[in-house]
Protein backbone atom coordinates (compact mmCIF):
# COMPACT_ATOMS: atom_id res chain seq x y z
CA UNK A 1 0.00 0.00 0.00
CA UNK A 2 2.91 1.88 0.65
CA UNK A 3 4.39 1.59 -2.73
CA UNK A 4 0.80 2.80 -4.39
CA UNK A 5 0.67 5.57 -2.41
CA UNK A 6 4.41 7.39 -3.62
CA UNK A 7 3.31 6.00 -7.36
CA UNK A 8 0.31 8.17 -6.74
CA UNK A 9 1.85 11.14 -5.08
CA UNK A 10 4.26 11.20 -7.81
CA UNK A 11 1.89 11.37 -10.43
CA UNK A 12 0.13 14.15 -8.73
CA UNK A 13 3.67 16.33 -8.51
CA UNK A 14 4.52 15.79 -12.35
CA UNK A 15 0.24 16.72 -12.51
CA UNK A 16 0.84 19.81 -10.76
CA UNK A 17 3.82 21.15 -11.97
CA UNK A 18 2.74 21.09 -15.75
CA UNK A 19 4.76 18.57 -16.86
CA UNK A 20 2.84 17.32 -19.99
CA UNK A 21 2.92 13.38 -19.59
CA UNK A 22 1.92 12.54 -23.11
CA UNK A 23 4.33 14.51 -24.52
CA UNK A 24 7.30 12.56 -22.76
CA UNK A 25 5.88 9.27 -23.86
CA UNK A 26 5.82 10.67 -27.67
CA UNK A 27 9.52 11.59 -27.83
CA UNK A 28 10.42 8.41 -27.39
CA UNK A 29 8.52 6.57 -29.59
CA UNK A 30 10.11 7.06 -33.55
CA UNK A 31 8.13 9.55 -35.94
CA UNK A 32 6.12 8.16 -38.99
CA UNK A 33 7.70 10.25 -41.64
CA UNK A 34 6.70 10.05 -45.46
CA UNK A 35 8.37 6.74 -47.18
CA UNK A 36 10.73 7.34 -49.58
CA UNK A 37 10.25 6.16 -53.28
CA UNK A 38 11.97 3.96 -54.81
CA UNK A 39 12.17 5.60 -58.03
CA UNK A 40 13.69 8.96 -58.55
CA UNK A 41 11.30 11.45 -59.80
CA UNK A 42 11.79 13.25 -63.30
CA UNK A 43 13.90 16.44 -63.35
CA UNK A 44 14.69 18.89 -65.87
CA UNK A 45 18.15 19.67 -64.80
CA UNK A 46 19.26 16.06 -65.50
CA UNK A 47 21.19 15.85 -68.87
CA UNK A 48 22.94 12.66 -69.48
CA UNK A 49 25.78 12.05 -72.43
CA UNK A 50 25.12 9.06 -73.78
CA UNK A 51 27.31 7.11 -76.52
CA UNK A 52 25.82 3.95 -78.55
CA UNK A 53 27.85 1.85 -80.41
CA UNK A 54 26.01 -0.78 -82.86
CA UNK A 55 27.68 -4.17 -83.26
CA UNK A 56 25.92 -6.61 -86.40
CA UNK A 57 25.27 -6.62 -89.82
CA UNK A 58 21.79 -7.47 -89.86
CA UNK A 59 19.16 -5.18 -91.36
CA UNK A 60 16.76 -5.06 -88.13
CA UNK A 61 19.58 -4.22 -85.99
CA UNK A 62 20.89 -1.14 -88.00
CA UNK A 63 17.27 -0.23 -87.94
CA UNK A 64 17.35 -0.72 -83.99
CA UNK A 65 20.42 1.38 -83.51
CA UNK A 66 19.60 3.98 -85.75
CA UNK A 67 16.22 4.37 -83.98
CA UNK A 68 17.83 4.41 -80.65
CA UNK A 69 20.21 7.25 -81.62
CA UNK A 70 17.64 9.32 -83.25
CA UNK A 71 15.53 9.06 -79.78
CA UNK A 72 18.17 9.71 -77.65
CA UNK A 73 19.28 12.64 -80.21
CA UNK A 74 15.61 14.39 -79.92
CA UNK A 75 15.43 13.59 -75.87
CA UNK A 76 15.72 16.16 -73.50
CA UNK A 77 17.51 13.76 -71.02
CA UNK A 78 20.11 13.06 -73.04
CA UNK A 79 23.00 14.19 -74.72
CA UNK A 80 23.87 11.93 -77.51
CA UNK A 81 27.79 11.93 -78.10
CA UNK A 82 29.62 9.38 -80.28
CA UNK A 83 33.14 11.55 -80.22
CA UNK A 84 35.52 8.94 -78.70
CA UNK A 85 38.34 11.71 -78.31
CA UNK A 86 36.40 13.49 -75.77
CA UNK A 87 37.83 12.15 -72.22
CA UNK A 88 34.30 12.60 -70.26
CA UNK A 89 32.37 10.20 -68.04
CA UNK A 90 29.50 8.72 -70.47
CA UNK A 91 26.92 5.76 -70.28
CA UNK A 92 27.75 3.78 -73.22
CA UNK A 93 24.55 1.56 -74.30
CA UNK A 94 25.81 -1.31 -76.56
CA UNK A 95 23.84 -2.89 -78.73
CA UNK A 96 24.81 -6.47 -80.74
CA UNK A 97 22.48 -7.96 -83.14
CA UNK A 98 22.47 -10.91 -85.51
CA UNK A 99 19.85 -12.10 -87.41
CA UNK A 100 17.63 -14.89 -86.05
CA UNK A 101 17.79 -17.31 -89.24
CA UNK A 102 20.61 -16.64 -91.18
CA UNK A 103 18.85 -18.03 -94.29
CA UNK A 104 16.15 -15.25 -93.81
CA UNK A 105 17.77 -12.10 -92.01
CA UNK A 106 14.31 -10.07 -92.77
CA UNK A 107 12.03 -12.23 -90.47
CA UNK A 108 13.70 -11.42 -86.97
CA UNK A 109 17.19 -10.44 -85.12
CA UNK A 110 18.10 -11.72 -81.51
CA UNK A 111 19.36 -8.34 -79.77
CA UNK A 112 21.78 -8.00 -76.71
CA UNK A 113 21.73 -4.66 -75.17
CA UNK A 114 24.49 -3.73 -72.58
CA UNK A 115 24.35 -0.43 -70.38
CA UNK A 116 28.05 0.42 -69.21
CA UNK A 117 29.69 3.70 -67.62
CA UNK A 118 32.77 4.61 -68.28
CA UNK A 119 34.79 7.08 -66.61
CA UNK A 120 36.67 8.52 -70.14
CA UNK A 121 39.21 7.07 -72.58
CA UNK A 122 41.79 4.29 -71.52
CA UNK A 123 39.52 3.66 -67.99
CA UNK A 124 38.15 0.11 -67.20
CA UNK A 125 34.12 0.01 -68.12
CA UNK A 126 31.36 -0.82 -65.15
CA UNK A 127 29.08 -2.96 -66.78
CA UNK A 128 25.58 -1.44 -64.85
CA UNK A 129 22.87 -3.18 -66.88
CA UNK A 130 21.94 -5.66 -70.23
CA UNK A 131 19.20 -6.83 -71.95
CA UNK A 132 18.47 -9.72 -74.44
CA UNK A 133 16.12 -10.48 -76.72
CA UNK A 134 14.71 -11.25 -80.02
CA UNK A 135 12.77 -8.41 -82.50
CA UNK A 136 11.21 -8.68 -85.52
CA UNK A 137 10.61 -5.54 -87.62
CA UNK A 138 7.50 -4.66 -86.36
CA UNK A 139 8.47 -4.47 -83.09
CA UNK A 140 11.61 -2.08 -83.75
CA UNK A 141 9.96 1.35 -82.13
CA UNK A 142 8.31 -0.73 -78.96
CA UNK A 143 11.89 -2.01 -78.18
CA UNK A 144 13.05 1.78 -78.82
CA UNK A 145 11.12 2.88 -76.27
CA UNK A 146 11.44 -0.19 -74.01
CA UNK A 147 15.53 0.86 -74.11
CA UNK A 148 15.42 4.60 -73.77
CA UNK A 149 12.85 3.80 -70.61
CA UNK A 150 15.37 1.74 -69.45
CA UNK A 151 18.22 3.91 -70.01
CA UNK A 152 16.62 6.66 -68.52
CA UNK A 153 16.18 4.98 -65.22
CA UNK A 154 19.81 3.61 -65.08
CA UNK A 155 20.58 7.08 -65.51
CA UNK A 156 18.81 8.53 -62.80
CA UNK A 157 20.05 5.86 -60.45
CA UNK A 158 23.36 6.08 -61.25
CA UNK A 159 23.86 9.59 -62.13
CA UNK A 160 26.25 9.88 -58.69
CA UNK A 161 28.63 8.05 -61.07
CA UNK A 162 29.12 11.21 -63.47
CA UNK A 163 28.12 14.18 -61.28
Amino acid sequence: MKKFFSVFTLICVLALTGVPFAATTQAASPQAGKPVQDKPEKTVDRVTTVSVSLEGTDSIGARLGTRLKERFNQSSLFTLNDDEEKDIPKLYVMVSTQPEFAGRPAVGSVYSVCWVFKQGRGYLGYLLARDLGTVSVEDVEGLVDKLVERTDGIAAKYSSLWK
